[in-house]
This record gives structure tokens, sequence and C-alpha cells, in this order.
């Protein structure tokens, strides 16, 4: 487990027995986000990434539309792997969502795709941009070490959630659009998890 301070921690969410934590460490009193780590249960250990809401908000960490872009090829190898209306709908509201966000002014580094060390029935399981990279877990059920999509989704939601109520006024409706969105292909992740594990 990564080492932190509980008085850094802002939050915790749960999915399907892992959690999601979002802490203050390192913000600086300008960024529009109370938050900017997160750390990830990955099934034998944390897992920590930065989060910012584009690439102006912060000096690192991975943009909401990076996040986007991860979740619907995610997404897009689960319905491709297992095809079903809960994966469907989640493709369907990832795209609305990341319709929802107008370009920002400066470009995200793109995001690509690997394979990992272990065996998958997905093409990737690391993705990465820049220095960053994301391990998810090579299984889609969650029993194996690596982030889930679910938690994935939890991350987006939490960030369009902050984003709402951040100092960036111009683009609240964006995000709460975004975030209802993001919201709805959580709901249809966590249908397509309930049904795996009966």
């Amino acid at each position: 487990m990564l080492d932190i301070s509980a008085a850094d921690i802002t939050g915790i969410r749960y999915a399907f027995g892992r959690y999601v934590l979002f802490t203050s460490t390192d913000v600086q009193p300008d960024w529009p986000l109370p938050w900017w780590g997160v750390i990830a249960d990955t099934g034998g250990d944390g897992f920590g990434l930065l989060v910012r809401l584009n690439a102006d908000t912060a000096p690192a960490g991975w943009t909401a539309r990076q996040l986007l872009t991860v979740a619907k090829a995610r997404m897009a190898e689960e319905n491709r792997r297992c095809p079903t209306e809960a994966t469907h709908a989640a493709l369907v509201h990832l795209d609305h969502a990341a319709a929802a966000l107008r370009r920002p002014a400066r470009q995200d580094d793109p995001v690509t795709f690997e394979p990992g060390r272990e065996p998958s029935p997905y093409a990737w399981t690391v993705a990465r941009y820049g220095e960053f990279h994301l391990p998810f877990c090579p299984d889609s059920e969650g029993l194996e070490e690596g982030i889930t999509s679910e938690q994935l989704l939890i991350i987006l939601d939490q960030l369009m959630l902050a984003a709402t109520t951040c100092r960036v006024r111009s683009l609240v409706r964006d995000y709460w659009v975004c975030r209802r969105h993001v919201a709805a292909a959580l709901a249809a992740e966590v249908r397509r998890c309930a049904n795996t594990s009966e």
C-alpha cells in the first residue's frame, strides 16, 4: 500500500471489494480541484496516479480526455470479448461524455495501449502516455492484479463531480453533461460486473 497521510484523503469510493482513494497531497491553492492524487486498490497493492481536468490545470497527470479515451478503449475491448447490453450502453455514454467536453486550448498527449506481462483475453492491459501508465486487470472479473474498468469509471465520475464545483465556471455545464454520461456508463459497468459474478 502506498504511504499517504490520512489528513490528505479527501474521499474514498468502493468498487466490488476494491477501493479508490482521492488525495490532496501537493495540491496548490490556485488549482481548480481539491485533489490531485488517486490511489486505486489493484487487488494486491495500491497504484497511484495523478489526475487533472486538462493540461493547464496541473503540471502533470492524466487529463479527463485521456481517461475517457482509456475508458472507451477498455469498454470496446470488453464489448469485443463478451458483448452485452451493458457494455454497449457504457460505450454509448462514454462517447457522449467525450463529446460534452470542449476542446482544450492545449492538446493532450496521445494515449497508447500495449499488452501486459500476464496472459489476457484483452488485446491490451496497459495504457500509456508519456512517462505515465495505467496497469489494468488482465481478467474481466477483477480477480487478478490491476485496475478494473469500474475503478477507472469511478475516478472519472469523481473528477467530473469535482469539476462541477471548480473555478472554471465557463465549463461547468459541459462537466455536468459529461458527468451524467460517465455516471450512466459506471451504472452499466456495475450491472455487467454484477451479472458476471452471479
